[in-house]
């Protein structure tokens, strides 16, 4: 395998194809959905059967490079959320966990339904021992604590760091003013929150995380900050550049920081 921290320029499935075999730690894949959206490469996929056939031929590819104690995150749209999940576990993944990204400042094009204000992401593995580090947020009620908790008859000690994180998480998405700092030109930009959660509680240090689909690089940024490896294809070169731009400022950063 050649060096990492890399981003190939080109199409997905040759890039993989490239890899050896289970050397993926962490694969986080934000694939297109195929609902016209516009990624600046022109159409995708003719049809649905399309788009099915070449999701198939990814993630293919995405199981023979995931380690055996590895994960692989795949983002997914309440549009076409069935297809990828049935598709992983028709290529033999295990499935793990659905996780609900829940977001409240997002904005709806929906007239004639509710808006929309979450995105499915699954987790799959090869096997159900995969890596996992515990995740803790600050308990809501402080109060609580302050009394004596009994739990079948014994009691109950909270734990320092919090309550253990559950499968819905409520992180905005980058719309607003707020965000304009960590916003790039890229229609689907993920936050580096979530990015951050992903790679520092599912893959250990060192490792090697694949981004199938590089984008805005929000997951080769957080690999890049929280001590990993990363290699990643992207099709269109404009994102390219902007995923190499933010990934070249995170560096600099750790530099003038451990200076």
């Amino acid at each position: 395998m050649r060096e990492t921290d890399y981003i190939f320029r080109g199409d997905t499935v040759e890039f993989m194809a490239t890899l050896p075999v289970d050397c993926a730690n962490l694969i986080i894949a934000d694939p297109p959905y195929n609902i016209d959206k516009d990624f600046g490469v022109g159409s995708l996929f003719t049809d649905h059967d399309t788009w099915l056939h070449w999701s198939r031929r990814w993630l293919v590819e995405a199981k023979r490079i995931l380690h055996p104690q590895g994960n692989i995150f795949v983002y997914a749209l309440h549009h076409n959320a069935c297809y990828l999940q049935c598709l992983l576990y028709e290529i033999g993944l295990v499935y793990r966990r659905q996780i609900v990204w829940f977001y409240e400042n997002g904005w709806s094009k929906y007239k004639n339904g509710p808006a929309c204000h979450y995105e499915p992401l699954f987790w799959f593995a090869k096997s159900a021992s995969s890596t996992y580090h515990t995740m803790r947020e600050p308990y809501k009620s402080k109060e609580r604590l302050k009394h004596p908790i009994k739990k079948n008859g014994k009691v109950w000690i909270p734990n320092p760091d919090g309550r253990q994180v559950g499968d819905v998480w409520h992180i905005p998405t980058l719309a607003g003013r707020r965000f304009a700092s960590e916003r790039v030109a890229h229609p689907t930009q993920k936050p580096l929150k979530i990015s951050h959660r992903l790679v520092q509680h599912f893959s250990n240090a060192g490792e090697l995380v694949v981004v199938p689909f590089v984008g805005s690089g929000s997951e080769c940024v957080a690999a890049k900050q929280l001590g990993r490896r990363f290699v990643g294809a992207e099709i269109n070169p404009d994102f390219c550049s902007i995923a190499e731009q933010r990934i070249a400022d995170a560096a600099r950063s750790e530099t003038e920081i451990a200076t």
